[in-house]
């Protein structure tokens, strides 16, 4: 293997040795040699005309559009009115829960309306037999404060039951109904299963409000902005940069967040997506493939074609992905190598 490393490099070395160059800063080739080394090249395109820079994305479900249905209290499953994958308007049964405590709260609830009204037309009465000069004032106070008492044993009577669960209620049993109108992601519990109170049991989604979340290298980061626009290929779905997380993600990776807007519908949570994130147009940006790229002393150059070879010319990155960069310091159209790139690199570097 060594051997027929050495063999290629002294190919290669013969092949640019057997033309000189023209000039110190140009690679002479001639046509032969070119097609033998696999140099091939391709047009730096204006940025308006190509194909924008693309990066692997993922459509996520922001937090504001997920509501969960949990179980306020310890209590039994005795039915399941959905599955996940089904569309539900707002108010749609959802689970139907037994609680032993729920039949005791409503009840107190009612013994509390009941002690409240009670109080109220007492005070109500006192108060216009005081203005009649019939009874004590006193007596006034003490039917106010009472009826006082029993609105707050009220209040507190409403809390407990709320807290048992919002829905429809029947006696012991209560049904949690959907918040919003939406498609029902998850479905966690079954017909006869113990639940503990806090226990999600289902998850409905506004699929109409998606994300997007874009993991960048820092490099590529310090290239995206937030408000910077972006469009997912093969679709009319388009949206903004929301935010760049501060911290990097187990991968090592930036991660950037964008609204969605879908207006085909055909994305769904967890889909992974190429996206297009738009930069500044000007008429000096042009594209080229990020394989046609070199450095030397951490300043990015191109091999651009000329009628006597090669020639190393130091461009301007202004942002890349893994295939394309978008770059200024050529003309359109000028041609550069993009394979053949490391024959060309070590002549010129003389290695």
């Amino acid at each position: 293997m060594v051997a027929g490393f050495i063999a290629s490099r002294i190919v290669v070395l013969a092949l640019f040795c057997a033309v000189p160059a023209v000039a110190a800063d140009v690679i002479s080739l001639t046509a032969a040699q070119k097609k033998n080394l696999g140099i091939i090249t391709v047009a730096a395109v204006p940025q308006s005309v190509s194909l924008a820079l693309t990066y692997p994305a993922r459509v996520a479900l922001p937090p504001a559009s997920v509501r969960v249905a949990a179980a306020a209290g310890d209590a039994l499953v005795t039915r399941i009115h959905v599955q996940a994958g089904d569309t539900v308007k707002r108010g749609a049964a959802l689970v139907t829960l037994s609680m032993p405590g729920l039949a005791d709260a409503q009840n107190a609830l009612t013994q509390a309306r009941l002690k409240s009204n009670l109080a109220a037309g007492i005070a109500a009465r006192d108060a216009k037999l005081f203005a009649e000069g019939l009874i004590a004032e006193s007596r006034v106070r003490a039917a106010q404060s009472e009826a006082q008492s029993a609105r707050a044993s009220l209040s507190a009577a409403q809390t407990a039951l709320s807290m048992m669960g919002g829905g429809r209620v029947s006696g012991s049993s209560i049904t949690l109904t959907a918040p919003i109108a939406g498609v029902v992601i998850e479905s966690g519990a079954e017909p006869g299963q113990r639940v503990d109170a806090g226990m999600t049991l289902v998850k409905v989604a506004d699929l109409s409000q998606l994300a997007l979340e874009i993991p960048l290298s820092t490099a590529q980061a310090q290239q995206v902005v937030v408000g910077q626009a972006v469009k997912v290929s093969g679709s009319a779905a388009s949206g903004r940069v929301g935010a760049l997380l501060p911290q990097l993600n187990a991968s090592q990776s930036v991660l950037a967040r964008a609204s969605l807007v879908d207006p085909q519908k055909l994305l769904r949570p967890g889909q992974s997506v190429q996206v297009a994130l738009t930069g500044t147009q000007t008429a000096d940006n042009l594209v080229i493939p990020a394989a046609a790229l070199v450095w030397k002393v951490e300043m990015p150059y191109v091999f651009v074609e000329t009628p006597q070879g090669f020639s190393p010319t130091q461009v301007k990155v202004i942002r890349r992905n893994a295939s394309q960069a978008e770059i200024t310091g050529l003309a359109a159209g000028n041609r550069v190598a993009v394979m053949g790139v490391a024959a060309l690199k070590a002549q010129w570097l003389g290695e």
